[in-house]
């Protein structure tokens, strides 16, 4: 079979013809957003060959056809800029580590074909053939599957058909309190061994740091997505965090807050709701935002004085003789 290509908006999708299907192979140019069409030449794109995605640089959504049935190896590899992808909600034949190095991928958007039309609704009668109660509607199903691609190690638990069913989400738990519960030291030696040259990035310190950060996000995330959450595991993850608030010996909770979610106030909501703004930290938590995101200061602000007990000093002033 011989590459050929169709020309779309800011470049060029590489496909190859067999069999009256289309696989695509690659992408030329710097496109930010690309929608794959379901038919070539009046043929069914039907497989994302290995490694075709690998390394664009510039693509942040990705949206892929319902006719799709394959995604090999690899397929969406080291994208750096990727942040959201929608993908048929059914069963179909998927690669290894197809994620592995896109970090900022934050959405799987799983869209509903005619098979699976209303289900995706939080409470319907279960996934495509996976015969469980799915507990999650689309945008929390959407965020758990994309950490289960990015971050939890484990290639059972990106699975198409069974996302946001009582079963997967008890792996995926399962899965987030192994990780929870490691060493902040695990992996270390391993990464030393490696041959690891950056002292940055070989500091027993910092190594720890990260560690624990990563510990946190797993952490915020299940908290503000708490689909079939069991009670005893909010519970634990909701004291991480406040072990690791502003003032505390480590401070990987308000580190990721302010560094990662400046401008997101659903984090600082949650990081407020879980008790981890206090009279002691706060005037600490204001220095470290400086003058930017002035919208979550000025939250901050406001949760101070409805939350905190904090009254301006003339307020306490009494008028009456």
């Amino acid at each position: 079979m011989q590459n050929e290509k169709l020309e779309v908006k800011g470049g060029r999708l590489v496909y190859e013809r067999g069999r009256g299907k289309v696989t695509i192979t690659g992408l030329e140019g710097n496109m930010v957003r690309l929608t794959v069409p379901e038919q070539i030449e009046g043929m069914p794109v039907t497989e994302v060959y290995k490694k075709a995605f690998f390394n664009c640089r510039y693509l942040r959504c990705l949206t892929l056809p319902d006719t799709l049935e394959k995604i090999d190896n690899w397929a969406f590899a080291h994208c750096q800029q990727l942040e959201r992808v929608e993908l048929p909600w059914r069963r179909m034949s998927l690669g290894k580590d197809l994620f592995i190095g896109s970090e900022r991928l934050r959405k799987i958007v799983l869209r509903p074909v005619e098979e699976t039309a209303g289900l995706m609704t939080g409470a319907a009668g279960g996934g495509p053939e996976a015969g469980g109660c799915v507990l999650c509607n689309g945008a929390e199903i959407s965020r758990l599957l994309a950490v289960a691609a990015t971050k939890m190690e484990d290639p059972h638990l990106f699975c198409i058909e069974e996302a946001g069913t009582q079963e997967w989400l008890k792996r995926w738990d399962a899965r987030m309190l192994v990780l929870m519960h490691e060493d902040d030291n695990d992996g270390y030696d391993k990464q030393v061994l490696a041959g690891e040259e950056d002292y940055e990035r070989t500091d027993q310190v910092r190594f720890r740091n990260l560690k624990r950060q990563a510990k946190v996000r797993l952490a915020l995330l299940r908290l503000l997505n708490p689909c079939g959450l069991p009670p005893e595991t909010q519970k634990e993850l909701e004291e991480y965090l406040r072990a690791h608030t502003k003032g505390c010996r480590f401070e990987e909770t308000w580190e990721v807050v302010c560094k990662e979610y400046g401008d997101d106030q659903e984090y600082y909501e949650l990081f407020a709701a879980l008790g981890c703004v206090t009279e002691d930290n706060f005037d600490g938590i204001l220095q470290d935002i400086g003058e930017e995101h002035t919208e979550m200061k000025a939250y901050l602000m406001r949760y101070k004085e409805q939350h905190l007990g904090h009254r301006d000093f003339f307020d306490g002033l009494s008028l009456d003789f």
